[in-house]
């Protein structure tokens, strides 16, 4: 009797941790089909004006016609600043044939934010064209996974409301404190001069933070990069439409 205790015990227990194991597994799975995921595809060329390594991002989700009209996009975009740059390349070559470097390119990209209702994803274009240093550019997908849209920063705001306002005035307090880090005057424009935040602002989203960024150049030297700021969400939610608040706050 002692001894059909003991085996009744041990079933048990396997029992118990396999239904556990299945879990795990359940909701490991039920997570990985929740969330888009994205891939990549990845295509070199070279000839005699230029080389090129192009990362390209192939979004994996349930619904498949809203993730062939987005892959569809990411390839076109990246493959128009090829045929872009090796046209650039071929008239550079044709007025300096003596010039010894190929033009060099890349694109590569940085997920920042995905679940089953947002995508926010940086493109980053890379090219080397001559002189002291290459340029590059990222350019935000912040899209609805609902709808396949892609959203600008306006979208997420209620109407008429001072969105603008609240954000620049942020920006300017950063700004402050980052002159304060460099020992420049508050106001100093030495390091960036900002005035205010364009209409087709560049952002991107991560947890449940929106950040404004700008190209190389735009209110800065080539030495500080691409400036970035944080808005934190305490900043703008009550000027968020109810839409994209869900869709940037959301929790699974």
């Amino acid at each position: 009797m002692k001894k059909l205790t003991t085996i009744i015990v041990l079933i048990a227990g396997i029992l118990i941790v396999s239904i556990c194991n299945f879990n795990t597994v359940r909701e490991a799975f039920e997570l990985n089909t929740r969330n888009a995921a994205v891939d990549s595809k990845v295509i070199n060329k070279e000839n005699k004006y230029i080389k090129s390594e192009l990362k390209i991002p192939k979004l994996v989700m349930n619904n498949k016609e809203i993730e062939r009209i987005l892959n569809k996009k990411f390839e076109s975009d990246i493959m128009n600043f090829y045929n872009t740059s090796v046209k650039e390349a071929e008239s550079y070559f044709d007025d300096f044939p003596d010039a010894e470097n190929k033009f060099v390119i890349s694109s590569d990209y940085e997920v920042k934010k995905s679940n089953n209702k947002v995508l926010s994803m940086l493109i980053k274009y890379y090219k080397y064209s001559g002189g002291a240093h290459g340029t590059y550019e990222y350019i935000p997908y912040n899209v609805d996974l609902t709808s396949g849209g892609i959203f600008t920063l306006k979208d997420l705001f209620n109407e008429n409301s001072n969105y603008k306002v609240v954000i620049e005035d942020e920006i300017k307090k950063q700004i402050i404190q980052l002159n304060k880090e460099q020992n420049l005057p508050k106001n100093s424009t030495q390091l960036y001069a900002f005035n205010e935040i364009k209409d087709n602002q560049k952002f991107y989203i991560v947890d449940d933070t929106i950040v404004i960024f700008f190209d190389l150049y735009d209110i800065a030297p080539y030495v500080a990069g691409i400036p970035e700021f944080p808005i934190n969400k305490e900043i703008i939610s009550n000027l968020l439409n109810n839409q994209y608040k869900e869709i940037i706050f959301f929790k699974e």
